[in-house]
């Protein structure tokens, strides 16, 4: 089958105009792309800044950790911006306002952290020193307590702490029989009670030390946190009531100190120890011994009375019976 020269030529022709127009299309395409970016480019670099729409202020905040007692210096703290619709409120927003005497700077009350904005109810007046009494909740008192290297926890027990106060006491079997019985005879042996006086209770100061600042022992351990330190006293923040036992407990007994885990707010009804309750022997049952019921026989017996007519009377061994039955005849 021939094919004729001009359908040749047509089809060729047909096929490069094609190509043609495509590469035409595509360039004007890459092109128009090309112009819109530098367009886009140029806008932004010709366009001006627009301004935040949030506003901010300067807040004076913490650069360090201050624990209360410790001085608000200028070197402690820094400046920064806040939305002005979260200022706080007691805030400072300049060093003049915060640093009225510098030869005599505030103290910190409370704990106040890193990042945090320094407050005025939060620090002391200039020149003025951190007071335990500041750090007391509504209605409670600071009653100090004297323990040991045992009773404290082995020097564990540091403010903010939250502990549990056990009263050890020797008590009188004689005079308390809810836990003892009476005792008679010389040469007892002392018998002791530990109860559970207290639960919950914030510590306030170890010592003299109302913060958890650092202590210096001159050392450190291998992880490098300060060892603990052992104290003598331990001040305790308790209502009134409670700082009623507490003073009493200590005139009849010692008083130990047990730490609790930081977020445990468990409270239970514990039942008071004895120095018996400490033995891990179970005690001996006895077996029961039943009376036996006293049987009462009986025997019958002829008897001849003036009459002289025989009867037959029952005749009990029983004497108890023997009364009350007697004169019975069948």
């Amino acid at each position: 089958m021939f094919v004729r020269r001009g359908t040749i030529l047509t089809l060729g022709a047909s096929a490069a105009f094609g190509v043609l127009a495509i590469v035409m299309a595509r360039g004007f395409i890459d092109g128009a792309v090309t112009r819109q970016n530098a367009q886009l480019q140029a806008n932004m670099v010709s366009a001006p800044l627009e301004e935040p729409r949030l506003k901010t202020v300067p807040v004076i905040v913490a650069d360090i950790q201050l624990m209360p007692g410790e001085p608000v210096t200028a070197q402690s703290v820094n400046i920064v911006q806040f939305p002005i619709s979260s200022v706080p409120t007691g805030s400072f927003s300049a060093y003049e306002q915060l640093f009225i005497e510098p030869r005599n700077p505030a103290v910190a009350l409370t704990q106040i952290v890193r990042g945090e904005p320094i407050l005025g109810f939060k620090i002391s007046a200039p020149g003025g020193r951190a007071a335990l009494s500041t750090t007391l909740g509504d209605n409670m008192r600071a009653v100090a307590i004297r323990v040991n290297d045992v009773s404290g926890v082995a020097g564990f027990v540091r403010p903010e702490d939250r502990v549990d106060v056990v009263l050890t006491r020797e008590i009188e079997p004689k005079t308390i029989s809810r836990y003892a019985k009476k005792a008679e005879g010389p040469g007892k042996k002392p018998v002791f009670l530990a109860e559970l006086l207290l639960q919950d209770i914030k510590v306030l100061a170890s010592d003299q030390i109302s913060h958890t600042g650092k202590i210096n022992l001159g050392k450190t351990n291998a992880v490098g946190f300060d060892g603990p330190k052992l104290a003598k006293t331990i001040t305790l923040e308790v209502s009134a009531v409670q700082a009623q036992k507490l003073a009493l407990a200590q005139s009849v007994g010692s008083l130990t100190l047990a730490l609790r885990a930081p977020l445990s707010r468990e409270r239970i009804n514990a039942k008071a120890i004895k120095t018996a309750d400490l033995s891990t022997a179970q005690p001996v049952k006895r077996r029961a011994v039943r009376k036996r019921t006293p049987v009462s026989r009986t025997a019958q017996v002829v008897v001849v009375r003036d009459d002289g007519q025989p009867r037959l009377i029952n005749v009990h061994r029983d004497q108890a019976k023997q009364h009350s039955l007697a004169g019975q005849i069948q």
